[in-house]
């Protein structure tokens, strides 16, 4: 019980981030490995009991072999296999059965284990579409000293960002030693603390990696009316 609720705070957490933000950023263009595809012989919606958090099972029917992969409901729901009802719950789209699909082998989520951490094992789930980060890299980082509220923040950023495990761990990495100097503001500074570094993001502004890669602060489609709603909403503040 106390696991599951240290869990609700740290999702409402991102929720408080997620509401703050004034832009959202459009995720570069980034390698991926070959898709998983096959003919979806099954779809299943499951409830991971520790954490709320519901998840797809597919059974995928290959040339020569029957593969089962899980993935996340967004995921499942992008590619046309979960619809969701007027509550927004989700439903399986029937119609995807006996259907030929592609899967992103960067939206699969390992098969949970029994020891897992359950806030850990979470949040790899919530952030399943962040390319190359898995449970331990989560984990990783807790060891190293970072607590779940701040891991919960940068991988949030990292999402707002487009951005990979590698910038999950670049935030991290400058938030332990307060060097921000692998993040430059498009005006050439780089960013005094955390918390300068994470209003950057929030607001939209360009930044610029240490390494040359530019991160771009498009808002995407489904966001321009929120933001514009947003820029009203300051107007009427000042």
């Amino acid at each position: 019980m106390k696991n599951t609720k240290l869990l609700t705070s740290l999702i409402l957490a991102v929720s408080v981030l997620v509401g703050q933000a004034s832009g959202v950023l459009a995720a570069p263009a980034l390698q991926k490995s070959a898709p998983i595809s096959g003919t979806v012989q099954s779809i299943t919606l499951e409830t991971d009991p520790n954490t709320g958090i519901t998840t797809v099972i597919l059974e995928l029917a290959g040339t020569d072999q029957v593969q089962v992969v899980r993935i996340s409901q967004n995921a499942a729901v992008t590619i046309g296999l979960v619809v969701r009802d007027g509550d927004g719950k989700p439903v399986i789209n029937n119609l995807a059965l006996g259907q030929s699909v592609e899967i992103d082998p960067a939206t699969v989520i390992p098969d949970q284990q029994e020891d897992r951490h359950p806030i850990g094992n979470a949040l790899s789930t919530f952030f399943s579409d962040i390319p190359g980060l898995d449970y331990k890299a989560i984990m990783t980082a807790r060891d190293d000293g970072s607590g779940f509220a701040v891991i919960t923040q940068a991988l949030w950023l990292t999402e707002q960002l487009g951005g990979s495990a590698e910038v999950f761990e670049d935030l991290l990495v400058a938030k332990q030693t307060d060097d921000y100097t692998a993040f430059i503001l498009a005006d050439g500074t780089v960013p005094k603390n955390w918390g300068q570094l994470r209003k950057a993001i929030l607001n939209g502004k360009k930044l610029d990696k240490a390494d040359g890669n530019t991160t771009s602060t498009q808002n995407n489609g489904n966001n321009q009316d929120k933001d514009k709603d947003k820029d009203k909403d300051k107007d009427k503040d000042k």
